[in-house]
């Protein structure tokens, strides 16, 4: 995949506004290809609060994490998140800001993964705890994450996830850019009956 596949493919659901985050890696030549195009995307994203952060890792391939702020900023804000988060040492008294800075200093720095990033990416608490507690066993179901909690809940969320990814691909396979890919997909009807 190209540049502007891997960005729809992996980042379409936080693009076009249902997912507060999506974590990927790319390929340091794929990404030095459609580094120009990122800096054309971000003014139009932008004005809807959508950001692309590629972090440069020492094996020469870029972390892309890309985020819906609206969304994340919900996701930090809920009382249980914040004293989750609080206890994993993010400063949570300062803001979104500095907890958004906290995480993408650990994603570029850290040597061990930090796992909490799920709850950033809009899985469920409860899932992320059951993946730092189980790990790989005691699941109930595996899809875009391992799920502890609410199978049918998480199963719905991954389906919505997967329909906007398999749409927003269709939409650059005929011929648009990502951003018209994004906001075609937003006032699309099955967007609208899948909120």
């Amino acid at each position: 995949m190209g540049f502007d596949e891997t960005i729809i493919h992996c980042g379409a659901p936080a693009l076009c506004g249902i997912k507060p985050a999506c974590l990927f890696s790319m390929n340091g030549k794929i990404y030095s290809d459609g580094e120009k195009k990122l800096h054309e995307w971000q003014p139009v994203f932008s004005k809807d609060k959508k950001y692309f952060v590629p972090l440069k890792k020492s094996d020469g391939r870029f972390l892309f994490f890309v985020y819906d702020k609206n969304l994340l900023e919900k996701v930090c804000e809920k009382p249980e998140n914040r004293n989750y988060l609080l206890l994993k040492g993010y400063p949570v008294q300062k803001g979104f800001g500095a907890v958004l800075a906290e995480l993408l200093h650990r994603l570029a720095y850290s040597e061990e993964f930090p796992h909490e990033v799920g709850l950033f990416l809009g899985y469920p608490l409860e899932d992320v705890i059951g993946f730092e507690t189980y790990g790989a066993e005691r699941f109930k179901y595996l899809g875009f994450w391992k799920v502890y909690g609410d199978k049918e809940s998480a199963i719905r969320r991954m389906n919505l996830y997967k329909s906007c990814t398999e749409t927003c691909m269709k939409l650059l396979s005929s011929g648009l850019s990502v951003p018209l890919a994004a906001k075609k997909y937003k006032t699309s009807k099955n967007a609208k009956q899948e909120a």
